[in-house]
């Protein structure tokens, strides 16, 4: 099938990350629960006392280091657009949660805050469709799924999400010891982990179905 035209791939890479960067600030903001990553750079700025934009670069940037490790061959390309979205996400997540923090009130009743936690991750699931199906660039966690997927367990998904899964899960138990208390993990965490796959299945189909799952660059 024929790729869409660079410019349209661009537009939803980029429309993608917004929507991630702002779905993914809904759910901060909400404090009824993150997806794992998140939840874990969570665990890490409360427990070191840095910003949260900076502790997701820092994750961003260890696991291009990962990935580097594990493909077949060595793309400049990849590798310079895996920097430009961790850099873009981190920045645009400070922008958000700094904007929705003086802008919003985050409701007391814990039904509104786990609402809005679904909403956020309901919205980072259709900006990663777009930028999945545009296949600029990956946001590193996720290329590093793709990678385990195709080097360690035969297209076998479901296995090498769980392995990608193995260090938030780490990091979360090692803050929560430090902190005596768990931190970004709720109701919203284990709606991400049951519904991600889910609706960005749901979104491939539905939204902008004139987006195809185009090749690589």
């Amino acid at each position: 099938m024929e790729n869409n035209h660079i410019r349209t791939r661009l537009l939803f890479f980029l429309l993608g990350l917004v929507l991630v960067a702002f779905g993914n600030a809904l759910s901060i903001i909400s404090t009824a629960g993150n997806g794992l990553w998140t939840a874990a750079a969570l665990g890490l700025a409360q427990w070191s006392g840095v910003g949260i934009s900076f502790i997701l670069m820092t994750i961003g940037l260890i696991v291009i280091g990962i990935n580097l490790l594990l493909p077949e061959r060595f793309s400049w390309l990849t590798v310079s657009g895996e920097l430009l979205f961790v850099l873009l996400f981190s920045q645009l997540i400070h922008f958000f949660v700094t904007a929705l923090s003086k802008k919003f009130t985050v409701p007391v009743a814990l039904w509104l805050r786990i609402f809005l936690a679904i909403i956020g991750i309901t919205i980072v699931c259709l900006g990663t469709s777009f930028y999945q199906r545009a296949n600029l660039w990956l946001y590193p966690t996720d290329s590093l799924t793709t990678l385990l997927t195709s080097r360690f367990f035969n297209n076998h998904f479901a296995w090498a999400q769980l392995v990608a899964f193995v260090p938030p899960v780490i990091l979360v138990t090692a803050t929560t010891f430090h902190l005596h208390a768990v931190v970004g993990v709720q109701a919203g965490t284990l709606f991400s982990l049951a519904c991600n796959g889910p609706l960005i299945a749901y979104f491939n189909k539905r939204a902008c179905p004139f987006l195809r799952l185009n090749s690589p660059l």
